[in-house]
C-alpha cells in the first residue's frame, strides 16, 4: 500500500511539473502574440543580449516598448550582439505584438538598425 502511494505522489509531481512547463513553453513560445505582424519604430533605451530572451526596450511614441529577440542562439546566428545597437540610435521592429493589448510588448522576427538588418526568424516573416 506504501509503494503505491508513492506512485500517486510522484504522479501528481509529474503531472504539476508538466503543468508548469507547459506554461513556461507558452511565454516563451508564440501563444501570446497576435497572429498579424506590424512594425514599430522607436529609439533604443537598453540593450540586453543574455537569457532567456535577449530584449530591446525602445521609446515610441512617449511610451516603452519591450521587443523580445530570438533566444540567445538564434540572437547570434541572426549575427545581433550586445554592440549591434546604442541607446539613442532608431530602429525598425518587424513582429507580432501581445494580444494583451495593455501590454508593450513584441516578439520580433526582424529588426532593421540604420540599413543593417537582422532576421531572427525568417521563416516566420509574413509578406517577404
Amino acid at each position: 500500500m506504501q509503494s503505491m502511494k508513492l506512485g500517486r505522489r510522484g504522479a501528481l509531481g509529474l503531472l504539476g511539473t508538466m503543468a508548469a512547463s507547459g506554461s513556461a513553453l507558452a511565454h516563451h513560445g508564440w501563444s501570446w502574440a497576435e497572429g498579424d505582424q506590424g512594425t514599430l519604430t522607436g529609439t533604443v533605451r537598453e540593450v540586453y543580449v543574455g537569457p532567456p530572451h535577449p530584449t530591446i526596450r525602445v521609446e515610441a511614441n512617449g511610451q516603452s516598448w519591450t521587443v523580445e529577440l530570438g533566444n540567445p542562439r538564434q540572437t547570434e546566428r541572426a549575427g545581433f550582439t550586445q554592440d549591434s545597437v546604442r541607446p539613442g540610435q532608431e530602429i525598425v521592429a518587424l513582429g507580432n505584438r501581445s494580444r494583451d493589448s495593455a501590454e508593450r510588448r513584441m516578439k520580433a522576427v526582424r529588426v532593421t538598425v540604420g540599413s543593417q538588418r537582422f532576421d531572427f526568424y525568417p521563416e516566420r516573416i509574413q509578406g517577404g
